[in-house]
């Protein structure tokens, strides 16, 4: 099977709603995306202001038969990354009580490891920071996050995930980059081990279905996102839609689906970093009768 690929460049700062399609892919075909990183502009390891290093993503990619009202499910069938990744710190940025100064760090990847310092090794966890479908009007930054999904940091996005994003546009026009070869929960200093890389992936058209924000598969778990101002906001979107998706599956009283989240559900933070918060809730998929919207996917992952 020959599989297209598209990328790094172009490249875009922006979820564009009006970008002329890189490529078009039909529904289950499976296609690859480079994308690129801070390391991939001239002078990183020189810079002193790490505010001009923003991680574009790569798109827009119409899809085919993807109409407004849709959902478009994208399944991650792999992700490979380089062998070398980069972070920083900047002032006025990061989730701590003081400010940091600007910072920048290169670390090797070898042998399924961050060489994080000479001493200090991280496994690594292959995802993807920044995946969203163009939403029909505004122009959100790339680091943003909202319904269309976007700069979610959502670290059970890797391969073998799945997710559900709702269409405004003909086409969906999706786009992704920011791969991290590792992320800790809230990506709390600003950026996660940021690296240059490629995702192989496919998408399903879900027709004569409702959903307001984006929804994941991971590792055996269904995982809503929701996003706000403040990790309260983002904290209650996801768990409303969280009890809404056990109270359609079980038809239970919303009390008893809340129980049910308390007991057995996780709530955690992708990122609070950036202005706009994000927070899942995660539920085994063993707690639902059926798993809801998501479609089985053949050879969901590429094998190394």
């Amino acid at each position: 099977m020959t599989i297209r690929s598209v990328g790094p460049l172009p490249a875009s700062p922006t979820y564009a709603a009006t970008g002329e399609p890189i490529i078009i892919v039909s529904e289950g075909e499976v296609f690859r995306v480079e994308t690129p990183s801070i390391l991939s502009r001239d002078g990183f390891e020189e810079a002193t202001d790490f505010s001009h290093f923003a991680i574009p993503v790569t798109g827009p990619i119409f899809i085919d038969g993807a109409l407004p009202g849709d959902l478009v499910q994208i399944d991650i069938r792999d992700i490979e990354i380089a062998d070398r990744g980069a972070m920083v710190t900047m002032p006025g940025r990061g989730g701590f009580s003081s400010e940091f100064e600007s910072f920048g760090h290169v670390v090797e990847i070898r042998d399924g490891m961050v060489q994080f310092d000479e001493h200090v090794m991280v496994p690594v966890n292959r995802m993807i920071g920044k995946l969203g479908l163009a939403p029909a009007t505004g122009n959100p930054s790339s680091s943003t996050v909202g319904t269309f999904a976007g700069n979610m940091d959502c670290k059970e996005l890797t391969t073998g995930a799945s997710i559900i994003v709702p269409v405004e546009l003909e086409g969906g026009h999706l786009y992704l980059g920011d791969l991290h070869a590792a992320q800790g929960d809230g990506e709390s200093s600003l950026t996660a081990v940021e690296v240059e890389g490629a995702v192989t992936l496919s998408c399903r058209v879900i027709k004569n279905a409702q959903l307001q924000r984006p929804m994941l598969r991971s590792g055996g778990r269904v995982i809503t996102m929701g996003d706000g101002d403040t990790l309260d906001e983002a904290a209650q979107l996801a768990l409303d839609d969280m009890l809404h998706l056990i109270q359609e599956d079980r038809g239970w009283r919303r009390e008893k689906a809340a129980m049910l989240i308390s007991a057995a559900g996780d709530v955690a933070i992708s990122q609070l970093v950036n202005p706009r918060r994000s927070v899942k809730v995660l539920l085994d998929e063993r707690y639902f009768t059926r798993t809801p919207l998501f479609s089985a996917h053949a050879d969901s992952s590429i094998e190394r």
